[in-house]
């Protein structure tokens, strides 16, 4: 790669691929301008979305795709090592939390949403500040899509001949890094938001042309090549090639790549937004349109006959006063107002949005989907489909980060940490020291999965609701039977555990327990001493009331047939009102 040659053909390649990029890199702009709208900054989008689809699309997402950084599972191939395996996890999962890596799964699926997201890992190189990054220190960096680029001639992403991306680095360490070219010969770049190609970058919504930096940098380009598996750098301005060295990272690269629709024949993902935003616009148009209708209808008084005494004395009178009127009695007229089909339609619109967007009702719980709870679970399990999809790519992706990072702890020859372990049965935690000396075995012997269930949503309210859940749907079905087995409900455990994952301490304070009080029962007959503790008899009223439902879905549908001049029962136009 050192020939001339090559490496003016590799750069002509790139830049061709670039160009390539133009079209999908400015679609996910005009995608990240209507999710911010008209009011994020001078760059935003160019109307006002007063019903922005996009963002509600994507916070919903972004929060169930990645509420949280994920926790890893290591297991071992061999027996001997299973101790250590659980050792290697204690370590490697403290690397989330120094690293932020929540922050950056979060942002990465929000880029995933639009386009489609890059991660580079590695380790900042000893005895520098390459990157910005202290020396020996993980990064798992999220790369721009308008920085990053891969071979375009390639139909899969096995298939490409390289990948890279564009960055910023000071002056002095770019200089420092030079290995194959004069470090005199390198000059810094003035600052811009405009790509390769004259292209505006999503960085520009907030960001102005001719920026004043505080260090003086140069912008570089990082080029893995899997086929020779080397790194090359080059200055992007002035062509020179700063350096390239054989890759001794994880086999996979430096790159970790995150698209939720494969386009067959392309290597290019194809984003959700991009099949949700000509509703979104469409709905947006829609909406501003009836506003102006809303804002253009008036209501005045015409007067008949009389005269601009009398009628300038009506006007002025107030509510009772008694004034001398010669004229006919005035009458109102109103002109304007809200066009009916047009917002019958808007309505349509709004449901085909929540419909292609994997039916956002259920999955943001923004509202009941029907009138029962076991018709609303299959609903929302119906729905959970394209998530369900869109999680197992997300946790690959995790898991391809996780791995690379646990490869660069393991092979670091300063890396020392101190775990923690439990010991089992007994209420004791041991702190061990996990560095190369305690490590055993090859990291291949080692096997990593992601735990599904550490990246979802753990906030107290979600598990006031999954307490919720269990007990209307297994404890208090199976009460009585559990009771005759000797089971009983802690509820003052029960109030204590509600008070506290609702934020509500007063609760607890607001109920008392009292010491419970043993029914007399001949002794030694257990079967008198339970029959003592449960009524004689019971009694039970079943009383079943047929009304319509009060979904939001249901209410949409009874308005958009009124709209329409079409009929409805009386039932149907009370629920439009009634909470569902």
């Amino acid at each position: 790669m050192s020939a001339g040659f090559k490496f003016d053909k590799l750069k002509t390649s790139i830049a061709w691929s670039i160009k390539q990029l133009e079209t999908p890199r400015k679609n996910r702009l005009n995608a990240i301008r209507q999710y911010v709208g008209k009011h994020y900054s001078d760059s935003g989008s160019e109307f006002r979305n007063p019903t922005n689809f996009i963002e509600l699309a994507m916070t919903i997402y972004t929060r169930q795709l990645a509420a949280r950084a994920p926790k890893a599972m290591v297991t071992a191939r061999q027996q001997a090592l299973r101790p250590y395996a659980k050792n290697m996890e204690l370590a490697i999962n403290q690397i989330p939390a120094e690293i932020n890596l929540s922050s950056t799964l979060q942002r990465a699926v929000a880029e995933a949403m639009v386009g489609y997201a890059v991660v580079k890992v590695g380790i900042s190189p000893s005895g520098s500040m390459v990157l910005g990054a202290d020396p020996g220190k993980l990064f798992a960096d999220l790369i721009s899509a308008d920085d990053h680029f891969f071979d375009m001639s390639a139909k899969s992403r096995e298939k490409m001949q390289y990948e890279g991306n564009d960055y910023w680095l000071p002056i002095d360490e770019a200089r420092a890094l030079c290995m194959n070219a004069d470090p005199k010969k390198l000059e810094a770049d003035p600052h811009t938001v405009i790509g390769a190609n004259g292209a505006d970058k999503a960085e520009g919504i907030t960001q102005n042309e001719g920026g004043d930096v505080y260090c003086e940098q140069v912008q570089l380009r990082d080029v893995w090549l899997p086929g020779t598996r080397q790194m090359l750098t080059y200055a992007i301005t002035s062509g020179e090639q700063i350096r390239i060295i054989d890759w001794d990272g994880p086999e996979c690269g430096p790159y970790h790549t995150l698209g939720f629709s494969d386009v067959p024949g392309n290597a290019l993902f194809l984003p959700p937004v991009a099949l949700w935003i000509d509703l979104h616009e469409l709905g947006n148009t829609l909406f501003r349109k009836l506003g102006r209708q809303a804002e253009s209808k008036k209501t005045v008084a015409a007067f008949q006959g009389g005269n601009d005494e009398d009628v300038n004395a009506l006007k002025a009178a107030t509510d009772g006063e008694g004034i001398r009127y010669n004229g006919s009695k005035p009458e109102a007229i109103t002109v304007g107002g809200i066009d009916a089909p047009t917002l019958a339609f808007y309505i349509q619109i709004k449901d085909l949005f929540t419909y292609f967007a994997g039916n956002l009702d259920a999955l943001g719980g923004l509202g009941a989907l029907s009138d029962t709870v076991g018709q609303d679970k299959m609903m929302s399990e119906a729905a959970s489909t394209r998530l369900n999809q869109m999680a197992e790519r997300t946790v690959d992706f995790a898991k391809g980060i996780f791995k690379s990072l646990a490869w660069y702890e393991w092979t670091n020859p300063v890396s020392e940490r101190l775990i923690q372990k439990e010991v089992k049965g007994a209420n004791i935690v041991l702190e061990r020291k996990w560095s190369r000396e305690t490590m055993k075995g090859d990291f291949i012997d080692y096997n990593f999965e992601i735990d599904v269930y550490s990246m979802q949503d753990d906030s107290p309210s979600t598990k006031m609701q999954k307490l919720g859940t269990a007990i209307e749907r297994f404890i208090f079905p199976m009460l009585e039977p559990m009771m005759q087995q000797g089971a009983r409900i802690n509820f003052k455990g029960l109030v204590d555990t509600i008070a506290h994952l609702g934020n509500i301490p007063e609760l607890a304070d607001l109920i008392e327990f009292a010491e419970p009080v043993e029914a007399d029962a001949p002794k030694g007959d257990p079967k008198a001493r339970h029959e003592k503790t449960l009524p004689n008899n019971t009694h039970r009223t079943y009383e079943r009331i047929n009304r319509p439902g009060a979904t939001r879905h249901g209410k949409d549908d009874v308005m958009t047939r009124l709209l329409m001049g079409g009929g409805a029962q009386g039932s149907e136009i009370a629920a439009i009102g009634r909470v569902a």
